[in-house]
């Protein structure tokens, strides 16, 4: 029997134009592509920027992968949707899971591979990587996410802020669950600090600190990047 092939294909921050050539052939050549979604009912953000890229015939495997910080919810959707493509692999069928921005930052392509990998053999998993959020979040402003010896911190949360208010260069994940908190920590420093919400998707916002409502709702695709300098 054929073995099946797994890959976590990242589709970048959503223009579809932001694919990597390699992501695009492999979409191309997949039969099944893997849609996590956090509700079933629900839009999936990766399919709307991926589906221009795949076949008509391609067939769709929707995972149910709930926004929750339950550790016992979390595990067992991973578990589920690795015996899911598990099934398909071993049919000797070829599977994407399709990730936004980047499928090694943050993303649940990660813990999937942490149930399949003991299943698979290593030339049955090629991850390929893609654009991330803040790469095209720095690029859209024309600014660098980091210079010469600077450190760069990606925070994926707000948790301890002030800790890390000395370092030059924040990129801060999921910010939308604590605005109010970290408007709060950035007004009294020197910081630039801007807000880009669906970057590269129908909805692109970007605003600075300053024009931030801490009331006002944030979508969930939102960060911030954050870099010394003065305010902006």
């Amino acid at each position: 029997m054929n073995k099946g092939k797994f890959y976590g294909v990242g589709v970048g921050p959503g223009d579809p134009r932001l694919l990597t050539l390699r992501a695009v052939e492999v979409l191309q050549s997949v039969d099944i592509v893997a849609i996590p979604k956090s509700r079933l009912d629900r839009e999936s953000v990766a399919w709307e920027i991926a589906r221009e890229h795949c076949r008509a015939e391609t067939k769709l495997l929707e995972l149910e992968m709930p926004m929750t910080s339950d550790q016992d919810v979390l595990l067992e959707a991973w578990r589920a949707g690795a015996e899911a493509v598990l099934s398909r692999l071993n049919q000797g069928l070829k599977v994407a899971f399709i990730t936004i921005g980047d499928p090694s930052l943050y993303s649940t392509y990660s813990h999937l591979l942490q149930f399949l990998r003991p299943e698979l053999a290593p030339e049955q998993i090629e991850t390929v990587p893609g654009i991330s959020a803040m790469s095209a979040a720095a690029a859209r402003i024309h600014e660098p996410l980091a210079l010469g010896d600077e450190p760069l911190l990606i925070l994926p949360g707000t948790d301890n802020l002030e800790r890390f208010l000395d370092l030059p260069n924040l990129v801060i994940l999921k910010v939308s669950r604590t605005l109010p908190e970290v408007k709060a920590s950035l007004e009294d420093s020197e910081r630039k600090a801007v807000l880009f919400t669906r970057i590269g998707q129908t909805g692109e916002d970007i605003r600075t600190l300053d024009d931030l409502d801490p009331s006002g709702k944030i979508d969930y695709l939102s960060l911030l990047l954050v870099k010394m300098g003065g305010k902006q």
